[in-house]
């Protein structure tokens, strides 16, 4: 695969950070493990309480069907889903199963049987789209997005919707179908992605990019990220990375997305 274009972050990057960084940054990898605190569940108790009847716990017990959604909560048990209004950004909401799954890893995610996450949470981008006072925007200004156990804040699967950065989709712009049916490189905010070109949603990204990435152990994919932009017709770019320590990328796919400021 060959490198099509550099996008840099927004601040100055250097290629070593100091000792102090590299610390943290393997603390991160070693200890993110299976086992949330509370403020990790955030999310999940929202959607938990507000879109099952009988609540479920962390342990994984099965939710049961919907009952009234909560302020800023959307459920649609029936297929499995729940949107909810992020409190950071005008144009941000996050895609949540209502099922408990911690995340990228989760091993639910390759099964046929699961709903298709990334597949319903672009049906949802018209919220993004329709948050703006005068929409003046396009499918292909939305982007997808799920970072890597380490780039995530939520031990509960979440799927980031909201507008692509402009450099981004300007970068995407130069990425032709051909170059995405074979598999290209492209640096974005600082960071190398494999951008694949699919033709639609029908096959779960989360398959597709385990397999591109030889990610058949739990702890394989808890290193990917993977985001999910339109082509501006009926296909689409995939992009994914995967976490690496000694680069210093966290596998933080939404840095793609407009920053989400709470201010």
């Amino acid at each position: 695969m060959t490198g099509v274009a550099r996008v840099p972050a927004r601040a100055a990057r250097t290629g070593a950070r100091g000792i102090g960084s590299i610390v943290l940054l393997a603390i991160c990898l070693a200890g993110c493990g299976p086992n949330p605190d509370a403020a990790d569940l955030a999310i999940w108790r929202i959607v938990d309480h507000g879109c099952n009847a009988t609540p479920a716990t962390a342990s994984g017990a099965q939710p049961q069907p919907a009952r009234s959604s909560t302020s800023g909560l959307q459920c649609d048990s029936a297929q499995g889903y729940a949107v909810l209004k992020d409190r950071c950004g005008t144009t941000h909401f996050l895609l949540i199963p209502t099922a408990r799954r911690v995340g990228v890893e989760s091993p639910e995610l390759l099964s046929e049987q699961e709903p298709n996450y990334f597949e319903r949470a672009w049906n949802e981008r018209g919220r993004s789209l329709a948050a703006l006072p005068a929409p003046r925007h396009e499918d292909a200004d939305i982007g997808l997005a799920i970072n890597s156990r380490y780039g995530r804040s939520q031990a509960q699967l979440h799927i980031h919707i909201d507008f692509v950065q402009p450099e981004v989709r300007a970068a995407l712009r130069g990425v032709s179908v051909a170059q995405g049916a074979a598999g290209t490189r492209l640096e974005l905010m600082g960071h190398w992605y494999r951008v694949d070109h699919v033709d639609s949603l029908a096959q779960s990204p989360f398959t597709r990019v385990a397999g591109e990435w030889g990610a058949r152990t739990e702890m394989d994919r808890a290193r990917l990220t993977l985001a999910v932009v339109g082509d501006g017709g009926r296909g689409f770019f995939l992009l994914s990375d995967r976490a690496d320590l000694l680069s210093l990328d966290r596998g933080h796919a939404e840095e793609l997305l407009v920053p989400h400021s709470c201010g």
